[in-house]
């Protein structure tokens, strides 16, 4: 399997860090079983184990988001998954460094304030216009599991082969699944400060 090096925001920094209040809050509740699944699903998609679920599409009022790929993420396990981790395909930053994964938000699926919402205030793209360059993407329909697999496997290779993906400038490495800082357990979630950065009140880097 490929491992891929995560990269990510503030913004998915801050969906990360309220779902894992939740948990604190409530230990025994759903709040820390979807913070497991998704830990689990960053690590699942950090060390190839999972290419997400089914790349997404365009549509008129939930905007473009073809060179998207959304993972099921779910509180319950005895329901269907009710939150979705939305992340994009990238090649790598250096010659000889690993394919990167640019994870862009992880909230619920439904509701006017959505996921893909989020994906797109954060992609700066308005939700009727179609985006320059992602017609590449085009022609995927998905389908059946296998179907849906070989769709994210060209994907991905139109992604890693196509100068125009590049992450958002905010976005930093981002390390899973070493042990939590403070008190209370759990896995930690920690991306790169860049060189001279201050870090802000959430423990990332403040924006220039």
């Amino acid at each position: 399997m490929t491992g891929y090096l995560l990269i990510a925001g503030p913004e998915f920094d801050l969906d990360y860090r309220r779902i894992d209040a939740a948990a604190q809050r409530n230990p025994g509740g759903p709040e820390a079983v979807l913070r497991r699944q998704v830990l689990r699903a960053m690590l699942d998609l950090a060390n190839g184990r999972s290419d997400g679920h089914h790349g997404l599409g365009y549509e008129p009022g939930k905007g473009d988001l073809r060179d998207c790929v959304t993972e099921y993420v779910r509180s319950d396990p005895q329901y269907k998954a009710d939150h979705r981790l939305v992340f994009r395909e990238m090649a790598p930053g250096a010659p000889d460094g690993p394919p990167r994964r640019e994870l862009l938000a992880i909230r619920h699926r439904r509701g006017s304030n959505n996921v893909y919402a989020h994906v797109c205030a954060r992609l700066g793209r308005q939700m009727f216009d179609r985006q320059p360059g992602l017609d590449r993407f085009d022609g995927m329909t998905g389908g059946n599991r296998a179907e849906r697999q070989a769709e994210l496997d060209v994907r991905r290779a139109i992604a890693h082969a196509w100068d125009g993906q590049q992450p958002l400038r905010s976005s930093r490495p981002l390390t899973v699944g070493g042990p939590r800082a403070p008190a209370g357990g759990g896995t930690a979630v920690a991306r790169e400060r860049p060189r001279g950065a201050r870090a802000g009140a959430t423990g990332w880097p403040e924006r220039g």
